[in-house]
């Protein structure tokens, strides 16, 4: 019975009936979606899931949301007695060596690879040998996965990231970020012996699955492209072949990034084959293997770890490339170019998915059992709704006014647009008291608004962390993020159980940008379905599952209540509007008209 593993000691609203659904459907069907709001309490209902048919993995997006799952994993271990469980992220984030350097994850498994074959990491060696038993006492006793790694390697000796891949291969229930469930390889580096079709997976977060580069994907720059060459010529002393390529590419991607756009690059301009992969490959390893050589003779195995070589991912990135399914593209972030290797048909996304012996996809904004079927082509799918369970929704206790005087149509878009959505935010923020979030369709639209608000608030880059977030925030101000990144749909600003954020402006639909990249995206759909279906799924899907996304920031627990503002008259229209799903209460045709009702929401209702 799913109840059984159920970690609390009572439901709330509709979770009991999600479970016996998911228990019935679970008898006939491998692929399940829950569509489930905030604050229904997914991670239980997909602990329960996980317990039906363990072992279960269970991805989440980052490292950050580890905790949340751990902590019903560690009440339902009190619950019922004999229940495992262990995590998993990134090896380099683990790593007691590094002392938080920064390393390309690629880059860092070959210095742990060095080390472990030769016998010279003393953590690894340790956690070979360590009781299972010890391992559990400190994750049970840890108040989150970060005093947990910090404990193994402080308390134990031994290295964090093999010791808990150890309880793993033990444990009934094992939470893993997305890498370790999508790709087989990092897989097989927690569970060398197994095979994905042993093993249920809980995808949280299922939205991301509708954009493969959010999955696999790899970025490199041209100053590390450049920098690979330089590596070649100190640690090897030149191999004509290799920089002559590298600086091939190097230029191609100067040549093609203009701005945020991205670009194709094609594979023959490039000089890229499986023959020159492999030459690549075998480079990078040389290198690789010489300046760790290097530095051991000095006997700093901290200094070994932590070396960084660009060649190496250069070339894994570059390898990408042998499956026919990713393609390179070029963009310019500032000053700097970069060169993204990322996948372009959706089947990469599926293959990984059918790997599993059943899957529940959970997220308050998952793609339609339609998309799941036509696009991604896998059968057998079932979807549940939790509100129509009876979940509580939390969009009731939101005010919605749509503004239609704004847009961020490309034609329209200028200085007088940009004027005016700065001067709708100005009196959003004169009138709402607490955090507002602002949320825009790239960040180019966002730099020209925020500059006509003289830089008001804390303003996202590419670089920027929840945790920097959460230091730059003012309990009262105003915090502009872009639509689709991890700020828009990964914070949680809550303070003694409510929510800090009590309006969110969606500056703009947040379509996709129209570039090569969802051009691409575009061609490969089109040979399962029509051509407008699949420009729905990419625009109107895509754009609306971002903006609810963001929407959803504001309202974490019934005590919230919040106002939102779509700010852009295409939210109106139908194909819209049946993809975002919450009732537009008034439109606003002016910043008259705006004022007075912001103004009514903040006194009777907020």
């Amino acid at each position: 019975m799913a109840e059984e593993f159920f970690p609390h000691t009572s439901f709330r609203p509709g979770q009991r009936e999600v479970l016996k659904r998911i228990r019935e459907e679970l008898t006939s069907t491998r692929i399940l979606i829950l569509r489930a709001p905030t604050g229904f309490g997914k991670t239980a209902v997909g602990i329960a899931t996980g317990m039906m048919k363990p072992p279960a993995i269970h991805s989440v997006r980052t490292r950050n949301e580890i905790t949340p799952v751990l902590r019903d994993l560690k009440k339902l271990s009190k619950r019922v007695r004999g229940v495992r469980y262990s995590f998993i992220h990134s090896a380099h984030a683990m790593c007691p060596l590094l002392s938080d350097k920064r390393i390309d994850p690629e880059d860092f498994w070959l210095n742990c690879q060095i080390l472990r074959e030769t016998g010279l990491c003393s953590y690894y060696a340790k956690s070979l040998s360590i009781a299972e038993e010890d391992i559990e006492d400190i994750l049970a006793t840890s108040e989150n996965h970060v005093e947990c790694v910090k404990r193994i390697s402080r308390e134990l000796g031994a290295c964090p990231f093999f010791s808990l891949a150890k309880l793993a291969r033990s444990s009934d229930y094992v939470v893993a970020t997305y890498p370790y469930v999508f790709s087989r390889d990092l897989f097989s580096t927690i569970y060398p012996d197994e095979d994905p079709s042993e093993f249920s997976a809980i995808i949280d977060e299922a939205h991301m699955i509708i954009d493969p580069s959010s999955i696999f994907s790899s970025e490199i720059s041209v100053v590390k492209i450049r920098s690979s060459i330089n590596e070649v010529r100190e640690y090897l002393g030149g191999d004509p072949f290799t920089e002559d390529l590298m600086e091939r590419i190097a230029k191609l991607v100067e040549e093609r990034a203009r701005d945020e756009k991205l670009r194709r690059i094609d594979r023959a301009s490039m000089g890229i084959d499986s023959d020159s992969i492999e030459h690549l490959i075998d480079v990078a390893l040389e290198v690789k293997k010489r300046a760790i050589d290097r530095i051991l003779t000095r006997g700093s195995i901290s200094d070994a770890a932590s070396k960084r070589i660009s060649m190496v991912k250069v070339a894994l990135s570059l390898a990408l490339l042998e499956d026919s399914r990713f393609e390179a593209f070029t963009c310019k972030d500032g000053q700097s170019a970069w060169l993204k290797i990322s996948a372009v048909d959706h089947s990469v996304v599926s293959e990984a998915l059918q790997a599993y012996r059943s899957t529940l996809l959970m997220s308050g904004t998952p793609p339609s059992k339609e998309y799941i079927e036509r696009i991604l082509g896998l059968g057998g799918v079932s979807y549940i709704d939790a509100m129509e369970a009876g979940a509580w929704s939390p969009y009731s206790n939101m005010a919605v006014i749509l503004t239609s005087q704004l847009t961020s149509r490309y034609i329209e878009r200028g200085d007088a647009m940009y004027q005016l959505y700065s001067e709708y935010i100005e009196a959003l923020d004169s009138i709402v008291k607490g955090v507002k979030l602002i949320v825009y369709p790239s960040y180019n639209f966002m730099r020209n608004v925020v500059e006509r608000l003289s830089w008001r608030g804390y303003v996202e880059d590419r670089g920027s962390t929840i945790d920097d977030l959460e230091e730059g925030m003012r309990a009262n101000g105003l915090i502009h993020v872009v639509a689709g990144g991890k700020l828009s749909e990964g914070i949680e600003l809550v303070e003694n159980g409510r929510s800090l954020i009590k309006s969110v402006f969606i500056a703009g639909v947040p379509y996709p940008q129209r570039d090569d990249y969802v051009e691409e995206l575009l061609k490969n759909m089109r040979r399962k379905v029509p051509d407008r279906e699949a420009w729905d799924y990419i625009y109107n899907m895509t754009s609306s599952i971002r903006a609810m996304q963001a929407i959803g920031r504001s309202v974490r627990s019934e005590g919230d209540r919040a106002l939102i503002i779509l700010g852009d008259r295409r939210f109106m229209a139908q194909d819209m509007r049946r993809y975002i799903g919450i009732r537009i209460g008034r439109i606003a045709r002016n910043i008259v008209e705006f004022k007075s009702l912001v103004k009514l929401v903040a006194e009777n209702f907020l």
